[in-house]
């Protein structure tokens, strides 16, 4: 039984799918809102036993660009449902930790068995060349050595093999396909993203690489194998005619995410994860029937519609479940606590506010369950937001009502000018549409709290407006130029 709450010394062991066995870790500070997790050097066929307390040792990592040192992390302070209490002994690390994660299920572990899976030879190169200040050729241009992360579309190279002289490249993003791709892929073991855009293929084949998430453009590709060690798929669009996925052990320890619709893919009857973005109708029943073995079902509605929520118990593994601005179901339909046996992780917000409060009626006593419900929304709400892109901004941590107001007015009046003027096309259309992007633009210069993200966001509204608009009628750039010359944030 796990004690309540933690205490300095906890050892826990938790079962880990990649490494299919049991590791651990310990508390060894505890916070007012959370406690620091300490990775131990330890892995086992079976649960940690009280009498191997005394020979365990802190784990040392140092894989990919980590120096040497101990794993580790600011947790929740609640333990998860799926870890299991062995005892206690004095903590074998008195270090604090400036990172925040959610508790790490041996993650880190598996991660530095990977790497320690990698010739020598190997590692060692990554190393020296991470260390580096030297510059290599690529393309004509000189890139820095310890590079990680490359885009063909700020460096034009033509064969992918050219990039062999980089040794630390574990991220690559093409918006083209490149001859001997697929050569350079199988050649280092250290690639693990790969990110394809207008690939033009029918099949891809990452067998034998050692990509880990493949980010793809679903258009055109029918045929795809993933790697042995890819664990994540995520689709750019929306799979018009779903693609026939070849994964070890038909799917299991994969994660698709998809957009907009989850497709059904019957190769994949054991896939163990799914999460959707821009969510308009789904059908948990349907997702029940096609992926009986989720653990994992990550939803973002547009906001959108589910049918059939209690379906849910009929996901029997499901541990962690999340749903963002999605209604159409009352309190009524809500599982039980019971129905969901394994369930360590429910956040579920901008939902129907009936539901929401039975949610945490059922579930507030639930031991083990990181459990964050927020931002109950009344059907008065949903009608009036449905199309608004700014109500998440309701609510967030940091932004005033008013603001969040504000910036959905704003939303709604260039939208209502730009159509109009589309429309009705009069002499000045083109300084009138400026006027209006200005006078979308300056009151965002007055809210303390845009930054990097809401700044993001109050462009794309902008260009979800003028894709909108038919062609030619506006000068999409020069309003463009409009608010980039307006815009202070």
């Amino acid at each position: 039984m796990i004690p309540k709450p933690p205490t300095p010394g906890d050892v826990f062991c938790v079962y880990n799918r990649t490494l299919k066995a049991y590791t651990a870790s310990q508390v060894t500070m505890v916070k007012e809102k959370g406690v620091v997790e300490l990775d131990l050097d330890w892995v086992g066929d079976e649960p940690l036993t009280p009498e191997e307390l005394p020979s365990l040792r802190p784990l040392m990592v140092d894989f990919l660009f980590w120096s040497r040192g101990h794993s580790l992390c600011n947790v929740p302070l609640a333990v998860p449902g799926n870890y299991r209490y062995v005892g206690n002994i004095p903590p074998l690390c008195e270090d604090d930790s400036r990172s925040y994660s959610g508790w790490g299920g041996g993650s880190i572990i598996a991660r530095q068995r990977w790497w320690d899976s990698i010739p020598a030879d190997r590692r060692r190169a990554f190393k020296e060349a991470a260390a580096s200040k030297g510059g290599v050729e690529v393309a004509g241009r000189t890139v820095r050595e310890r590079e990680s992360k490359l885009l063909d579309k700020l460096l034009p190279f033509g064969d992918a093999r050219e990039l062999q002289v980089l040794p630390c490249l574990t991220t690559l993003e093409c918006v083209q396909w490149h001859p001997g791709l697929r050569e350079y892929l199988a050649s280092t073991p250290f690639l693990m993203t790969l990110r394809l855009e207008n690939h033009g293929q029918k099949t891809l084949d990452l067998r034998g690489t050692s990509v880990q998430q493949l980010i793809v453009d679903p258009d055109g590709l029918e045929e795809l194998w993933l790697g042995e060690n890819t664990g994540s798929l995520v689709f750019l669009k929306q799979e018009k005619v779903p693609c026939v996925i070849h994964a070890p052990r038909e799917g299991e320890g994969v994660g698709i995410v998809f957009h907009q619709e989850v497709t059904r893919h019957p190769e994949l009857p054991r896939l163990t994860s799914v999460h959707c973005t821009r969510v308009e109708q789904l059908d948990i029943q349907a997702l029940a029937d096609w992926y009986p073995g989720l653990l994992t079902l990550r939803l973002w509605g547009k906001p959108g519609y589910l049918r059939n929520i209690g379906a849910l118990k009929d996901l029997t593994r499901l541990e962690h479940f999340t749903t963002v601005d999605l209604f159409g179901f009352g309190r009524d339909e809500v599982p039980k606590p019971e129905e969901m046996p394994h369930l360590t992780w429910l956040w579920m917000s901008s939902l129907p506010a009936a539901a929401a409060r039975q949610v945490k009626q059922l579930y507030r006593k639930r031991q083990g369950l990181d459990l964050w419900i927020t931002k109950p929304r009344k059907p008065e709400w949903l009608a009036e937001n449905l199309s608004n892109p700014f109500r998440h901004w309701d609510g967030m941590e940091g932004v005033p009502l008013s603001a969040a107001k504000r910036a959905a007015a704003l939303y709604k009046k260039l939208r209502k000018q730009l159509l109009r003027l589309a429309e009705e096309r009069p002499g000045d259309a083109q300084a009138q549409a400026e006027a209006a992007v200005a006078a979308y633009t300056k009151p965002f210069n007055r809210m303390q709290f845009v930054e990097t993200v809401e700044r993001e966001e109050i462009y794309t509204v902008l260009c979800g407006i003028l894709d909108q608009l038919p062609e030619g009628v506006l000068d999409r750039e020069r309003l463009i130029e409009v608010f980039e010359s307006k815009r202070d944030f």
